[in-house]
């Protein structure tokens, strides 16, 4: 029994041994298969993870766009870099991208927005400088295609912000004065030239003594740039107040401040803007033809001031008070002045004509500058035109005074044409049945039309012994 004890206790003790060791297997297999499942677990998890990095997803975005610009298909390729910019907005590539795109399609404004907005986002200053490069060469492509506008000219001024040393910006602020300011220009006033205006209405004027109907005013429709020129002034202006030490700067300033052409026409308008603007320019340094120009401008502004009390006379319909105004000293002198050639600044010779829309700024020999208001031929848009009688025209001995008013057009039509003249002379005035010599005013107003003009005269004008006649 002994043994038998033994042995069983050594078989019970040999399967105990053999039951652990499956045991120990089982539970190193079920490590095993743990760690193998959070291995995969966590390799998947890195690969979603580089799978949706930023960055990845930039560049994914990036790629599309440059497969579709190799296609041609632009929309799709902003679109893609749109993407980009959405998953990442300060990424420099994705903004570069997005301007290459634009200029693909030669959009230099786009471009330029792109690259804007990216420095304005990330400040990254190489952005900043594609920026500046692609204003320029923006610039370039509107002066090569002959096509040079006030908008080049803000491309060119934009660039010199970000850079005052810019030798590239300084060389097409020169290209845009010659284009701009230069004897082709139409500085300030676009459109029909006087003479043209006035040889198609004396054309029509022609048709409608043939019998055709009424003709239309001409050279009414005429566009302005001058507040596109005040703001590019301003802006240099701005530019250089910053940073007085920049001389080539005060340079263009002096320089775009006088036209190079020997003629501009300007509007009314702007005359007070313009004077002012130079004086702000002559503080930089006024040379002889500056100071030339503001003093033009000075005595322009001066007959616009004298004679708004002319023009609200006739505007009332009631002329009794103009009497008065050509008495004036002012109005007198003005006239002796004409008469004698020593006008400064304002030209004309026998009817001088006051608008208060249009003028023209000319530059004469010494370089100096003169002025002159567009007459009703001119500018037949006119609201009314003031007409000084400056020619030596005695009577008796005794000078005459002379003023006319040409009211607006009716109805968009030269014809028929009202002319008021108002005269005060050394004449004859019937007195019971005796035509007795004095001085006395006469009124006569004009009418033209295609078949003629008629005329209504009165005679010793606002005295006791009033005459009528027409003819």
């Amino acid at each position: 029994m002994k043994e038998k004890e033994i042995r069983r206790k050594r078989m019970s003790a040999a399967i105990r041994e053999r039951r652990r060791k499956k045991r120990k297997k089982r539970v190193i297999m079920a490590r095993l298969a743990l760690g193998g499942g959070l291995l995969l677990i966590l390799t998947g998890g890195i690969v979603l993870t580089l799978h949706y990095l930023p960055e990845l997803r930039v560049a994914r975005q990036l790629k599309a766009a440059s497969v579709y610009v190799e296609s041609q298909d632009y929309e799709e390729a902003i679109a893609s870099c749109q993407e980009a910019l959405e998953i990442d907005s300060s990424s420099v590539k994705a903004y570069r991208a997005m301007a290459g795109v634009y200029r693909d399609q030669d959009d230099w404004a786009g471009a330029g927005q792109v690259l804007y907005r990216g420095w304005e986002t990330t400040r990254d200053e190489s952005l900043l400088q594609e920026y500046c490069v692609n204003l320029l060469n923006d610039a370039v492509a509107d002066i090569n295609g002959e096509n040079c506008s006030f908008e080049t000219l803000d491309k060119s001024i934009s660039a010199l912000e970000q850079d005052t040393d810019s030798a590239d910006a300084y060389r097409l602020l020169d290209a845009c004065y010659v284009r701009l300011m230069g004897e082709e220009s139409s500085l300030f006033c676009a459109g029909e030239s006087a003479g043209e205006i006035s040889d198609e209405i004396s054309e029509e004027n022609s048709e409608e003594k043939s019998g055709e109907s009424g003709s239309p005013l001409q050279g009414s429709a005429q566009s302005c740039s001058f507040g596109q020129y005040r703001q590019e002034m301003e802006r240099l202006l701005s530019i250089y107040e910053k940073d007085p030490s920049k001389e080539q700067l005060r340079e263009e300033i002096l320089k775009f401040a006088v036209p190079e052409k020997s003629r501009v026409e300007l509007e009314v308008s702007h005359l007070g803007e313009y004077r002012d603007l130079l004086a702000r320019a002559a503080l930089q340094g006024a040379g002889e033809e500056l100071s030339s120009l503001i003093a033009c401008l000075d005595k322009a502004i001066w007959v616009q001031d004298t004679f708004r009390e002319a023009f609200e006379i006739f505007e009332s319909g009631s002329f009794e008070a103009i009497r008065d105004f050509m008495q004036s000293q002012t109005y007198v002198s003005i006239r002796d002045q004409f008469i004698a050639g020593t006008m400064e600044y304002w030209e004309g010779q026998t009817y001088i004509p006051v608008s208060r829309e249009r003028m023209s700024l000319v530059r004469v020999e010494d370089g100096g500058w003169k002025f002159s208001f567009a007459d009703f031929e001119e500018y037949p848009a006119t609201a009314g035109i003031v007409n000084v009688w400056g020619a030596k025209h005695e009577d008796a001995g005794v000078q005459r005074l002379c003023i006319s008013y040409e009211p607006a057009a009716e109805g968009g039509e030269y014809y028929p044409h009202k002319t008021y003249e108002f005269v005060y002379l050394y004449s004859n005035v019937k007195i019971g049945n005796e035509y007795v010599p004095q001085m006395n005013y006469r009124f006569e107003t004009r009418v033209e039309t295609p078949e003629g003009m008629t005329s209504e005269l009165i005679g010793d004008w606002g005295g006791e012994h009033e005459w009528m006649a027409e003819y």
